[in-house]
């Protein structure tokens, strides 16, 4: 039988909430066919807490428990299930399964507050939309050796895409309704391979909404306060990724290769505009990139074959990361190991630092920029496959 959600989702998502409020919490819970359920606190900021374990004939539990502060906790059943609630004392919980029907999830309703309400109806709806998928990939396997094999594939592909749509609707408009209640936060964490109903590229401003509305009504709140520290982070990155972007928007095909003005091993300084005169290709790599290593050979040959017509490389090295002993060493055994003949080498040895990286908003190696003899920029992102053909119609 599958969970419903994992424990470990919910020991990463759903953390304490601090009030000076004091009480006690009466949790009853109705489980036909369950003789043990175990109970933990979920705090912001460390492993869970246990809290009671309880055992019934008849899968009928009572516990009441001091709560010092409003909080989160954990019902695990000794059958899989795992029912989040939030509490803030001084109230009852009521809890009731559905009877066990084999190989289908199991359901239950639960009472109490609208928090504890709310992520009884964000977790069932997301297991309903775990469980379409899962019908997705079974017919998926199911007619994969068929001579229709890549319509199913296509139509399951627009299926599973319009259950990420319907979710993102369900769960904004959840927000909508009450962005102050806390547990919207499990709803930005939710997807599925790697697919996010609530996306911060595409809905800040419901992350934003959330974050204002919780500083307000749990100003004090731990859980709260690491949200905001998070989007506050996730924001400066965003805004770095845009700013990256810009700069390579302006690193335009057609106008003209900023310059790079970098040492080379023996400390005499190589630009890319003493080059002028010919065609280069700016090659971003580094000894410690793998797939930069594997594309050397093919820069080898492109060069050997263009080098007496008018044809060089220029390679920019990121090594210089923290944990490289000796990158100078490193950098200079790649370029004797790989064959690289070319006198065009350059680096700071900054890694991810290097200033003509920032120049040229680097994100990933290798990249590679052709400049044509003026110093104007032919092409970027040039696969080495398709060098030669681009040469031959240049030189």
């Amino acid at each position: 039988m599958k969970k419903l959600v994992s424990l470990s989702l919910f020991i990463t998502l759903l953390s304490a909430c601090s009030q000076t409020e004091e009480g006690k919490t009466d949790l009853r819970i109705s489980a036909p066919g369950v003789k043990q359920i175990i109970i933990e606190e979920l705090p912001a900021t460390s492993d869970p807490i246990a809290v009671d374990t309880l055992n019934s004939e008849d899968g009928n539990f009572e516990l009441t428990f001091a709560v010092d502060s409003a909080n989160f906790y954990l019902i695990s059943t000794d059958d899989g299930m795992r029912i989040p609630f939030f509490t803030k004392g001084t109230e009852q919980i009521l809890v009731e399964l559905e009877p066990m029907v084999q190989e289908v999830n199991r359901g239950y309703n639960l009472k109490g507050n609208k928090e504890s309400e709310r992520l009884q109806l964000i977790n069932t709806s997301f297991q309903a939309y775990i469980d379409q998928v899962d019908s997705l990939s079974m017919l998926r396997q199911q007619y994969q050796d068929s001579a229709n094999s890549q319509e199913i594939v296509r139509r399951t592909q627009k299926d599973f895409e319009n259950i990420i749509d319907a979710g993102t609707a369900k769960y904004l408009g959840l927000i909508d309704e009450d962005p102050a209640n806390i547990a919207n936060l499990f709803i930005f964490q939710l997807n599925i391979y790697n697919n996010s109903f609530v996306r911060a590229q595409d809905h800040s401003e419901y992350f934003n909404r959330v974050d204002s509305a919780l500083q307000a009504a749990y100003p004090n709140n731990a859980h709260a306060t690491t949200f905001h520290a998070q989007l506050e982070k996730m924001r400066e990155q965003m805004a770095a990724t845009q700013a990256m972007k810009a700069r390579q928007d302006a690193i335009a095909v057609g106008g003209p290769a900023p310059e790079i003005s970098l040492p080379k091993a023996d400390g005499s300084i190589l630009s890319l505009s003493d080059l002028r005169g010919k065609v280069v290709l700016v090659d971003f790599w580094a000894a410690w990139c793998r797939p930069c290593r594997m594309t050397n050979p093919q820069l080898v040959k492109v060069y050997n074959q263009f080098k007496d017509r008018g044809f060089t490389i220029l390679s920019v090295s990121f090594d210089g990361l923290p944990n490289q002993q000796s990158p100078a060493q490193d950098w200079q055994a790649a370029i004797e190991q790989d064959g690289l003949v070319w006198d065009n080498h350059v680096s700071d040895l900054q890694g991810w630092n290097s200033s003509a990286g920032q120049t040229y908003a680097i994100q990933s190696i290798p990249y590679t920029v052709l400049v044509d003899r003026d110093g104007n920029i032919i092409k970027k992102e040039v696969n080495p496959a398709e060098l030669p053909a681009l040469l031959e119609a240049i030189l």
